[in-house]
């Protein structure tokens, strides 16, 4: 995907929500962080995502938000997770000790997830719609490429992925989000998942090769679909 086709898209995915009166912007001042989270009323920010909680500099993470009218209407997080020639499940185990203690232990990891999510990936989490845009399903669709479109830029990664709970994978939230490739069950819990994690997350994906034809697949259906039902629909 080359440099000056994605800084295009995001203009054009830009100037849609513009148009829908919502302004993107990355907040460069990490501290700012918990705030925008809290003025969005997001009941939690995980701790691997959290700036108070982790090492994070402008090189390794990322923060979009989208405002409507002075009020963050979405909030998004990405950071940088460079795994060389380690397996991701390995890391995963790690991870989660170390952020939830004898809780985060993972047992029978799915092989695939191994044999696929290799190299330099991005992680995209904390995703929230404030509550009052819950019915924008192109807003948010075009945000969420916006944050792809931005982390190619930034890091051209291997793979972006995140966890997503199966109903709302049963209900369009990977294609919703930009995701092309899912994997039910990666891994099991040793016991019970720790709070906010749950049984029952599904690991989505995109590898690089699809992050183009999936962005321009949701440019797309927000600028040319006018269907009534496809604005109204619920997120």
């Amino acid at each position: 995907m080359s440099i000056v086709s994605t800084a295009k898209r995001i203009g054009r995915l830009s100037s849609y929500l513009e148009s829908k009166g919502f302004s993107v912007e990355e907040v460069t001042e990490l501290a700012d962080v918990e705030g925008i989270v809290a003025e969005a009323e997001k009941p939690y920010l995980t701790s691997m995502n959290s700036p108070l909680q982790n090492d994070f500099t402008r090189a390794n993470s990322l923060w979009l938000v989208a405002r409507k009218n002075g009020v963050p209407a979405f909030v998004g997080c990405a950071k940088l997770e460079d795994l060389l020639d380690e397996e991701v499940t390995q890391y995963w185990s790690r991870l989660f000790k170390r952020h939830y203690g004898r809780h985060g232990e993972i047992t029978h990891s799915l092989p695939m997830v191994d044999r696929e999510l290799r190299g330099r990936l991005v992680y995209f989490g904390d995703l929230f719609v404030s509550r009052q845009f819950r019915g924008s399903l192109p807003a948010l669709r075009a945000f969420v490429a916006i944050g792809h479109s931005a982390v190619s830029l930034k890091w051209d990664p291997d793979w972006t992925y995140c966890f997503i709970r199966e109903r709302d994978v049963m209900r369009g939230a990977s294609s919703l989000y930009g995701f092309t490739r899912v994997f039910g069950n990666p891994f099991d819990w040793g016991e019970k998942p720790p709070p906010p994690r749950n049984g029952t997350e599904w690991l989505v994906a995109v590898p690089r090769s699809d992050v183009s034809t999936s962005c321009e697949a949701t440019i797309r259906t927000v600028l040319q679909t006018s269907s009534s039902n496809y604005e109204k629909r619920e997120v």
